[in-house]
């Protein structure tokens, strides 16, 4: 803000006396009054917070709802042969071998492949050209630092996306061109809701946090931990949200920031979706103990994880 304030006038002036004028950025064309883009721009005395055990979270069997897929179990079943003349099989030799034994291991059959049961429409949020969600600036190894939000949020998504492919789930890659834009808030919205699908879909923002600081200020080293956001009218939503808390802190180890929703200034892709969806705050990367976890492999890598457990339940259950 102070750095758009000083080009602001900087410009004024130049103009006035002849100096050559600044480029400014462009101001976002999708900001809409009263929503936000991530937890961070959201006024603390309207958030609401609820535990995950607060949650009636669905198991394996239960009604999953109106996403159910009936056909998942038959899909899943060997089809019987259409053939109505199968080969036979050659006879068997009653002989057995003159030498040596049978020393071969048992055929295994595969286990039956994922049947696909939503598209997961994963957000990396921020783009490279967004101003500020960045970390201070610090000192190592003789070489100055910083942590990029948009940086960690796809490294993350790259990771799950690698392991989804493997497991046969279906997803969106929302933002690929993540390089070349900013916030880009109302597009991403618009790609999901647009996305065309056999399946029902279901909505994944991938976020680092922030804290109250100063520019260029770490905050206190109190302030932590893993929050997940989901809208406050939206029952799968919250659903979705207390399967990836949980997730998430089991496999990170991190703080539990718990369950969060407003009703006041509501986070923009959870309101303007068409589907469930969530917004996870994975560590804050203005706490400096917890920046310097998060751009460990190891760390990112226990992040992606939490995000492909909740996203293999909910696969595997419903909502």
């Amino acid at each position: 803000m102070l750095k758009r304030l000083s080009d602001i006038f900087s410009n004024f002036f130049g103009s006035l006396f002849g100096g050559k004028k600044k480029d400014l950025p462009s101001a976002s064309h999708d900001k809409v009054p009263g929503l936000m883009e991530d937890s961070s721009d959201v006024p603390v005395d309207t958030i609401e917070t609820i535990n995950v055990m607060e949650v009636n979270i669905p198991v394996a069997d239960n009604d999953p709802g109106p996403f159910a897929d009936p056909d998942k179990e038959a899909a899943i079943e060997t089809e019987p042969s259409t053939d109505p003349t199968p080969e036979p099989e050659p006879p068997i030799d009653p002989t057995p071998p003159s030498t040596g034994t049978d020393t071969s291991e048992p055929t295994t059959p595969p286990p039956p492949a994922h049947t696909p049961r939503f598209l997961w429409c994963l957000d990396n949020g921020h783009g490279k050209l967004q101003a500020g969600k960045r970390s201070p600036k610090w000192e190592e190894d003789d070489q100055e630092k910083q942590f990029f939000e948009y940086e960690f949020n796809r490294d993350v998504v790259e990771r799950i996306k690698k392991e989804l492919t493997k497991k046969g789930v279906k997803f969106f890659d929302v933002v690929p061109d993540y390089l070349e834009v900013g916030s880009f808030l109302k597009e991403r919205v618009d790609r999901a809701n647009k996305r065309e699908s056999d399946l029902p879909k279901l909505f994944v923002s991938v976020h680092s946090n922030a804290g109250p600081a100063a520019v260029g200020k770490w905050v206190s080293s109190s302030i932590k931990g893993a929050e997940t956001w989901f809208a406050k009218n939206s029952k799968k939503g919250k659903k979705m949200a207390a399967i990836f808390q949980k997730h998430i802190l089991d496999q990170t180890g991190f703080k539990d920031r718990k369950l969060k929703s407003t009703q006041i200034k509501n986070l923009y892709v959870l309101v303007k979706t068409v589907m469930p969806a969530i917004l996870t705050e994975n560590g804050f990367y203005n706490n400096k103990a917890e920046v310097l976890e998060l751009m460990k492999d190891s760390v990112r890598q226990k992040v992606a994880d939490a995000h492909i457990a909740a996203i293999m339940e909910i696969e595997k259950n419903g909502l």
